[in-house]
């Protein structure tokens, strides 16, 4: 009978079970990703264009060329198009980073060959039609209304219009831009970067049938070749900001850093010593701020990774009267990393935990292929790069996160407090 008092036991992960890829290239170059997996009678199909908000010339077009396009196509126009997805049971869906922007289409199986043809149209033809554009510029424009009433939001936009000062990544999306912005510009967006040659990654219960489908939808298209024309002066702006505003209950601080990308052979160890500084419920800054003090509910530390620029951010919402003592003990934890070993016990736990965690990243070929389209776009080797996470995760030492947290935990980080 099972003892319900006595915890079960741990142990740790030893191999990751992933899909490995399989690539097809098309009559045209284009190239297909395959991760095969027939649990299931879905399909999630990805189109990654090589172009996001940085390749804006105003800030907003790619956000509002993206939504544009699932609005109605000249094969499929007005409400059409979203009435056949209804029907199959299927979503298209745009999404737009800094650097990429993903088409999506979601669907069973039987049906993929009468919806390609509709995602072919939402990647060639969107109509834009002047009502869909304001409508669509007006629901921005009322998103960004409230946000900018959320003291967390306005922290998160000045920390990043200072810490990534001139480049392309400190753009963040205001209303004067989105005033400016034409039903032309959007229209010059899309003819410009859709016409760039796209990957198209393919996960679920993939067959040779299917990438017929794909052939006779996909392989006459033409693409050109990517030339970036990214345009960079990075000059970070070091410094404490406090921005006032009135009624406010609570304060957001965010703290900034620039940091090393993931191809850097020192990555996966300081991804570790940030996850023990701040990572995870149980991290060093969860526990002295939020379960000793109690100036928070959460507080967070992260490494983001951009094509062009990495960063390091801490951000936490803290009592109104606990700014300062905040600011000062997230640099005493930083400098009881830089200074003494972290305990072995500790070392364990977070070893379970980081191990955990990827596994359960990658428990479905969905989420594998949410993976593979992130390393694509950062050229690693997908299945390379998850053995020497493991593996160096497995192989940390108390030594190496000393070391690691001197060399790259800032002395001095960029600080906006709003209050």
């Amino acid at each position: 009978m099972l003892n319900r008092q006595v915890a079960p036991g741990s142990f740790m992960l030893k191999d990751l079970s992933l899909t490995k890829p399989e690539v097809k290239e098309l009559s045209n170059g284009l190239s297909v990703h395959i991760l095969h997996d027939d649990t299931n009678p879905v399909l999630k199909l990805d189109i990654l264009f090589p172009a996001g908000k940085v390749n804006d010339e105003k800030p907003g077009e790619s956000l509002i060329c993206a939504k544009a396009m699932v609005e109605g196509t000249k094969s499929y126009p007005g409400s059409e198009l979203q009435e056949l997805l209804d029907h199959y049971g299927a979503h298209i869906d745009v999404t737009v980073d800094y650097d990429y922007t993903t088409v999506s289409l979601l669907c069973l199986k039987e049906h993929v060959n009468l919806l390609l043809p509709v995602l072919k149209s939402a990647i060639t033809e969107p109509l834009f039609e002047p009502e869909d554009f304001e409508k669509i510029k007006l629901q921005q424009l009322q998103k960004i209304r409230v946000n900018n009433q959320k003291n967390a939001l306005i922290a998160t936009k000045s920390l990043r219009k200072k810490l990534l000062n001139g480049t392309p990544y400190s753009s963040t999306l205001e209303e004067e831009y989105l005033n400016d912005i034409k039903k032309e510009d959007v229209e010059n967006y899309f003819d410009k970067y859709f016409s760039i040659q796209p990957d198209i990654i393919a996960a679920g219960d993939f067959d040779q049938d299917i990438l017929s489908f794909f052939e006779e939808h996909f392989g006459m298209l033409e693409y050109s070749s990517f030339e970036g024309d990214y345009k960079s002066e990075l000059s970070p702006i070091i410094e404490d900001d406090l921005i006032k505003r009135e009624g406010s209950v609570q304060a957001s601080i965010r703290m900034g850093a620039i940091s090393i990308p993931r191809t850097h052979a020192d990555y996966f160890d300081l991804s570790i010593a940030n996850e023990i500084l701040g990572g995870y419920f149980g991290s060093r800054l969860m526990k002295n701020i939020r379960e000793d003090k109690g100036y928070t509910y959460g507080i967070y530390s992260v490494l983001i990774n951009y094509k062009h620029l990495d960063f390091h951010i801490i951000g936490a919402d803290v009592k109104i009267d606990h700014i300062e003592d905040t600011v000062a003990e997230v640099y005493k934890e930083i400098e009881e990393l830089k200074t003494t070993l972290v305990p072995e016990e500790e070392i364990e736990t977070i070893k379970n935990y980081m191990l955990g965690k990827i596994a359960s990243s990658l428990d479905t070929v969905f989420h594998q292929s949410e993976n593979y389209k992130s390393k694509l776009s950062e050229g690693a080797d997908y299945l390379d790069y998850f053995d020497a996470y493991v593996n160096s995760i497995r192989n940390i030492s108390a030594k190496r996160i000393l070391e690691i947290s001197k060399k790259y935990f800032s002395e001095k980080y960029c600080v906006v407090k709003v209050a």
